[in-house]
């Protein structure tokens, strides 16, 4: 569940037609034909009308707000706390899941840094059991009902789970597999 895995997510999720195009960037005149369309040469982009836009949470913020409202909110309080768990995810999780994963599997061996490995493990922890904490009663993160902070965070906590970066408490576990369930999420596992 990378960011561009999070972004199919949401475009799912939102139900509007799309066209999904995938890039190699180890073949040469893929990565050239594709840097014509997005200089900035970095995946999720997304491609609207006339808006050409980067940045994952930046593209499900509008693809929420524009496609799917239910997934948005017109509250301004709810709004703020959507804002604050998608950035806490891709901010504050985000990085020290990374650190696992590059210092537990993904760099050469000799690269390794097992002080890397087990800081990352601990401070993913110490996020997961604060997102334990703090999950709300409702199951959801903004507004009491699935909304694209829940998309954005759950692909991030997911990534710790296949990583086994961390534990995932009942309550995170549960709204993990409630997030997983959804056909949208379901679809994307499927086309990667």
């Amino acid at each position: 569940m990378s960011s561009a895995g999070r972004t199919h997510l949401v475009l799912e999720e939102c139900g509007a037609p799309y066209e999904y195009h995938k890039v190699d960037f180890r073949d040469a005149a893929a990565r050239a034909e594709y840097l014509k369309v997005n200089p900035l040469g970095k995946v999720p982009f997304i491609v609207d009308g006339d808006l050409r836009l980067h940045e994952s949470i930046a593209i499900n913020f509008y693809l929420a707000e524009r496609y799917a409202p239910q997934l948005w909110s017109s509250d301004v309080a709810d709004r703020a706390r959507i804002y604050a768990w998608s950035l806490w995810g891709i901010s504050t999780l985000q990085p020290e899941i990374a650190r696992v994963m590059r210092h537990g599997s993904m760099l050469p061996p000799e690269q390794r840094v097992a002080h890397e490995l087990e800081t990352g493990g601990k401070m993913t922890q110490r996020y997961i059991d604060d997102l334990e904490q703090a999950l709300p009663a409702s199951g959801f993160l903004a507004g009491g009902k699935l909304s694209v902070a829940d998309l954005n965070v759950g692909s991030t906590v997911n990534l710790a789970a296949a990583f086994g970066a961390a534990k995932l408490g009942p309550r995170v576990q549960a709204w993990l597999d409630a997030l997983k369930a959804r056909p949208a999420w379901k679809k994307i596992a499927t086309v990667g």
